[in-house]
């Protein structure tokens, strides 16, 4: 590679959300792809009534779960899409779902 080749650009946005109540935080981070497929990850943990850094650590742990929860959700889509390809004499090949 030259460092002149085109590059292909894809850009996938995630939005996090967090809803407060009064001893817990539910946090939820959507992926958008460019081709209008989304996935979903939710979080949730405890946090206290009064602002500060427990309801920070609160909001920082929902996050991270549904961080973690959506990368489990990319890593089974991934493991099933894998499952339905086959490699025949080199080429790869789809199987049929039905």
């Amino acid at each position: 590679m030259t460092g002149t080749e085109p590059t292909m650009t894809d850009k996938w946005t995630i939005d996090v959300s967090l809803q407060h109540e009064p001893y817990r935080v539910r946090a939820e981070a959507l992926l958008r792809l460019e081709d209008g497929g989304e996935f979903v990850g939710v979080g949730i943990a405890e946090a206290g009534l009064r602002n500060g850094s427990a309801s920070q650590i609160g909001s920082y742990l929902a996050v991270t779960r549904a961080l973690s929860d959506l990368t489990a959700e990319l890593l089974e889509t991934v493991a099933s899409d894998v499952a339905r390809s086959v490699e025949v004499d080199g080429v790869l090949t789809t199987q049929s779902t039905n």
